[in-house]
């Protein structure tokens, strides 16, 4: 479900913009997020649009989660019993690309990797959402105000500090933002993903005249989540940082343990399975070595959300994070075919896979015999 914008991020070749009825009410709103400088992004609608009931209905105005709930009421509807046959899982979209992030980096705006990207929570919403719950009036200073700097550029994040916990991120007005900054994203996640179960009970309830039912085995939500692996080895982890994942601000601090948990309760309020849905899965910690500035890991990463997928009892799924050319790119093929396997008796096993993307490239008959080799011996 595409509550985003196509257009302006990796490959994208097309562009569809949010539709005007809700991007000018919002821009006029102070509801699309905004970086401390000014940019706006257009991605999507910031999470400060949730609650306010500021978008045109039939009957009158209402939020952005009712406007989510009734796309995807319609959806279900018209698909009627495709649901849970032909259509047999619903990814819930959660922010820019559809990912569960801030659009921190944004490359129609000049973002180059590996950038640690940008703090998005100055828009007029987010500062208000930001003063009810800690009484500030803004984010500290001391973020990036370029988003193409390096951890160390930036006073918040450098890592430098006699004592690690003094450092800007671990202590002070900057760790308690950043912990907010996570803490309303996830709630975000939680109140997208009850707005889809409301969804599916008003038109797959049993019972229900007319609708369909929809079994749990045969149809499940995921949620998707970047897999931002430059600067993980960096103490900060900057660039999750400025996403709001916050894995940073303390030893404990684990922002996907937080997203399983979320995803595991939410499960059992949906009675459903919540697919974890990570990218990144053709890449090694390798992979960029000839940038070492990068300071990327991502398989270091995808074992971190493999551990807390396991721990919450959340089944996983995966995408590649670039597309590759499927008739000669065998070491995608084998990366990807190492981390789709379980590691654990079971509990971790990859429950689908992605490949992007969809092109002519990808339906020529040497791709496809390489894609249906890669399917049989896995």
């Amino acid at each position: 479900m595409s509550f985003h914008q196509c257009g302006g991020n990796v490959g994208d070749t097309v562009n569809f913009p949010l539709p005007a009825w809700c991007l000018e009410k919002a821009k006029s709103s102070g509801l699309l997020y905004k970086s401390k400088d000014g940019v706006v992004a257009e991605d999507c609608l910031s999470l400060s649009a949730d609650n306010e009931k500021i978008f045109p209905s039939k009957s009158g105005t209402r939020t952005a989660l009712q406007c989510y709930q009734d796309y995807m009421t319609a959806f279900l509807k018209f698909m009627g019993s495709h649901v849970g046959n032909t259509i047999c899982e619903l990814q819930v979209g959660m922010g820019p690309c559809g990912e569960l992030r801030y659009p921190s980096y944004m490359m129609s705006n000049g973002w180059n990797w590996p950038g640690v990207g940008l703090i998005m929570a100055y828009d007029s919403g987010m500062l208000k959402m930001l003063k009810a719950d800690t009484g500030e009036a803004g984010p500290p200073e001391g973020f990036p105000e370029d988003q193409n700097a390096m951890p160390d550029d930036v006073p918040m994040f450098r890592a430098n500090a006699p004592d690690p916990a003094s450092t800007g991120f671990r202590s002070g007005k900057g760790k308690d933002f950043l912990e907010w900054y996570s803490s309303v994203l996830i709630k975000h996640g939680q109140q997208v993903l009850a707005a889809a179960t409301a969804a599916v009970r008003k038109t797959g309830a049993a019972g229900a005249p007319g609708c369909q039912v929809y079994p749990p085995e045969k149809f499940c939500f995921s949620v998707k989540v970047s897999g931002l692996h430059w600067h993980v080895t960096h103490p900060s982890r900057a660039t999750e940082a400025c996403a709001g994942y916050n894995c940073c601000t303390s030893e404990t601090a684990d922002a996907y343990m937080e997203i399983a948990k979320m995803l595991g309760a939410e499960s059992k309020t949906a009675q459903r399975p919540i697919l974890f849905n990570f990218t990144c899965m053709e890449m090694t910690n390798d992979s960029n070595s000839g940038v070492p500035k990068a300071l990327s890991a991502p398989e270091d990463l995808i074992a971190q959300v493999r551990k807390a997928a396991i721990f919450h009892q959340v089944p996983l799924a995966g995408e590649n994070a670039l597309e590759f050319d499927l008739a000669t790119s065998q070491w995608a093929f084998t990366q990807i075919g190492k981390q789709i396997r379980s590691f654990s008796p079971g509990a971790d096993m990859m429950h689908g896979l992605t490949l992007l993307r969809l092109s002519d490239n990808f339906v020529k008959p040497a791709s496809l015999q390489q894609l249906a080799l890669f399917v049989t011996q896995n």
